[in-house]
């Protein structure tokens, strides 16, 4: 009997708009999209340079790193719904505790750590895993919705977070974070209600153990890919504010441009979703991986008036990255280990997402300009495309419908 692509969204909506608001208002989104606002403030009143500032965010990334296989099997064993309502509290006291900081760089480095361990729970990890339980034949376009969240996290935050920079410090920046953090309560509460691992209209859970799962050519493909493709676009998107008012934009208008990003993020994961749905993913992710390494060059070759179109076009594939992770895993590895094999593979995306600020901030600090790191950027992810590209077109776990769990070949992954 022929399945309807989009009834999912009938029985799968509240799952979906919790998954997608968590995805707006979790660790990564908060700290990520808003960190290019604080710097100049923070440089002003510390004194650090913009590779101490971008260098914040690592300790965030190292933190989830840290906790990636505890979370995962939390996730595995208790749901997402458990795991996100104890840790957005956590999530919102680490970033008050950020908005009354004295101290040494030292300390300020511990207390984006603290927000990455406490707020470990507000992550894709966990908000996928829902998506991922409620969707099959349009798992593509549902993942692509859930972490569009980011991108209005994207488009949000620079201004938003700049105003109040600006009007009331850096401090009330922090504690507006916090407030936002909060928003999700009542969705995770209500709309991630039966989405963990016993829930009754969940069928069950198949897919490959972790031994086979971690002896795959596809694990260590993705893994690569995106260790290429984290470390590049990223590296510039906290520096976009900075690096706007460098060539004489206004901060506010540099923070309108910066935003463009989270456009681009948008239409990029509502189109990766999409299309994923119906065509071979790493197909659709090159060419969209390009269009942001040509963005990198419109950047540095086009000055302020090409800026906002620069700016969209490497949000394209920013908007690609995490969820074409949670796509492929769930596609290649399907879901009785999805928290583990995932959290492996977003831990490791995570940590050149984090050292990618901090090279790029080592290179204005030591050349005065950013264009090396743009042209790095580029060149890193058109490699990253061609490695994505070499990945198996046999996806053990890629089911066509809600009821029909293809089971892996011999020489496959097993169960």
């Amino acid at each position: 009997m022929r399945v309807n692509r989009y009834s999912e969204f009938k029985t799968g909506w509240p799952a979906l708009l919790s998954a997608t608001v968590g995805s707006a208002v979790g660790v990564t989104a908060l700290l990520f999209y808003s960190l290019g606002s604080f710097t100049a403030a923070l440089q002003k009143e510390f004194g650090w340079s913009r590779a101490e500032v971008s260098s914040s965010f690592l300790y965030t990334t190292i933190a989830l790193v840290i906790f990636a296989a505890p979370l995962g099997w939390l996730l595995d064993r208790f749901g997402p719904r458990r795991v996100a309502i104890i840790s957005v509290p956590g999530l919102t006291l680490s970033l008050f505790l950020l908005s009354q900081f004295e101290g040494e760089l030292i300390y300020f480095y511990l207390l984006f750590a603290l927000a990455g361990l406490l707020g470990s729970g507000t992550t894709s990890i966990v908000y996928t895993k829902a998506v991922n339980s409620a969707f099959f034949t349009s798992r593509g376009l549902a993942l692509g919705i859930t972490l569009a969240g980011l991108g209005v996290a994207a488009l949000a935050l620079p201004p938003l977070v700049t105003g109040f920079v600006q009007s009331w410090g850096w401090r009330t920046g922090f504690t507006v974070l916090a407030v936002l953090s909060l928003l999700v309560i009542p969705f995770v509460f209500f709309g991630l209600k039966g989405s963990g691992p016993r829930a009754d209209s969940a069928p069950e859970l198949v897919g490959a153990n972790r031994a086979d799962a971690l002896k795959s050519r596809a694990f260590w493909t993705i893994l690569a890919g995106f260790l290429l493709v984290g470390g590049s676009v990223p590296a510039i998107i906290p520096h976009m504010v900075p690096m706007l008012t460098d060539v004489g934009l206004a901060p506010a208008s540099a923070a309108g441009i910066a935003s463009l990003i989270g456009l681009g993020v948008i239409v990029g994961r509502l189109s990766i979703g999409f299309l994923v749905d119906r065509f071979f993913a790493p197909f659709v992710a090159a060419p969209l991986f390009l269009i942001t390494a040509l963005g990198c060059l419109l950047l540095m070759w086009g000055g302020p008036g090409l800026a906002p179109a620069a700016a969209i076009m490497i949000g394209v594939s920013f908007g690609a990255e995490a969820d074409l992770i949670a796509f492929l895993c769930g596609n290649y590895f399907g879901l009785k280990r999805y928290g583990f094999i995932y959290g492996l593979i977003y831990a490791a995306f995570s940590i050149a997402v984090a050292i990618g600020p901090i090279w790029a901030g080592s290179f204005f600090d030591r050349t005065g300009s950013y264009n090396g790191a743009l042209i790095t950027v580029a060149v890193m992810l058109t490699f990253g495309s061609g490695v994505l590209l070499t990945l198996p077109k046999n996806q053990p776990f890629a089911s066509k419908a809600r009821t029909e769990q293809p089971v892996a070949e011999p020489d496959e992954l097993t169960v």
